[in-house]
C-alpha cells in the first residue's frame, strides 16, 4: 500500500472498486445471458514502480485492453486477461467452445473489447456517481503481450503523468467457470487530488 495516502483515502478507493465490481457483474450477466459472480475485489494503491511485484514472470502472456480516462479527470485503465480465460469468455459470447475460438478472429477481439467497455464503464460510473463528475473512457485498444513489454509501456508512457496505480484484483465466475482478471487504474496525480477534494476526504 502506498504511504502517500491516508487510510480514509484508501478506503474510499476500495469502496469505488467494490461498487464497480457489483455493477459490472450485473451488466456482464445481461450480456452473456447467464449468472455472473464477481468476488469482492482486493483493492490496493501502490507506487507505480512497484507494479512488477504484482505481475507474474516477464514472459507470461496477457490480453491487454487499454482505455483512456477523459473528462473531469484523466488517466488510463488496463484490463489484463490470460489467453485461456479470454478464449473461454470469447466462446461464451460467440456461442463456441473455447477450443473453437481463434485468438486472431475479429469477432473474438470485438467481444473482448465490449466486455472491457462494460467492466471499465462500471468502475468509472461508480466514481462519477460518487463525485458528480463527468468521466468518459475511450474505445479499448487490444493487444496480446508479455508482462515485460506491458511493464515497459507503463514505465515509459504512463509514469510521466501518474505516480500511483490502483490495483483491482477480482475473480469472475461465468457459467460456473472461474476467470481471473486484473484491473490497473492509473489516475493522474491531479485527478486523485480532485477526487479526494470533491469528496472531502483527507
Amino acid at each position: 500500500m502506498s504511504d502517500k495516502f491516508t487510510v480514509t483515502q484508501i478506503d474510499l478507493l476500495k469502496e469505488i472498486g467494490t461498487i464497480g465490481s457489483a455493477t459490472a457483474a450485473t451488466s456482464l450477466a445481461e450480456m452473456v445471458q447467464s449468472r455472473v459472480e464477481i468476488t469482492v475485489p482486493q483493492v490496493s494503491l501502490i507506487p507505480i514502480e512497484n507494479i512488477a511485484n504484482i505481475m507474474e514472470g516477464p514472459d507470461r502472456l496477457y490480453f491487454v485492453l487499454d482505455m483512456e480516462i477523459k473528462g473531469d479527470i484523466d488517466g488510463r485503465i488496463f484490463f489484463l486477461l490470460p489467453p485461456d480465460n479470454a478464449k473461454f469468455l470469447g466462446g461464451v459470447l460467440l456461442g463456441k467452445a473455447p477450443a473453437e475460438v481463434d485468438l486472431n478472429d475479429d469477432l473474438f477481439k470485438s467481444s473482448l473489447r465490449e466486455v472491457c467497455n462494460i467492466l471499465g464503464g462500471s468502475y468509472v460510473s461508480a466514481l462519477a456517481n460518487m463525485t458528480s463528475m463527468t468521466i468518459f473512457i475511450s474505445i479499448p485498444s487490444l493487444a496480446l503481450d508479455m508482462v515485460g513489454a506491458i511493464l515497459d509501456f507503463i514505465f515509459i508512457q504512463i509514469a510521466q503523468d501518474a505516480e500511483e496505480a490502483l490495483i483491482i484484483r477480482t475473480d469472475m465466475k461465468v457459467k460456473d467457470t472461474n476467470l481471473e482478471g486484473l484491473f490497473l487504474l492509473f489516475p493522474t496525480v491531479d485527478s486523485l487530488k480532485k477526487i479526494f477534494s470533491i469528496l472531502n476526504v483527507t
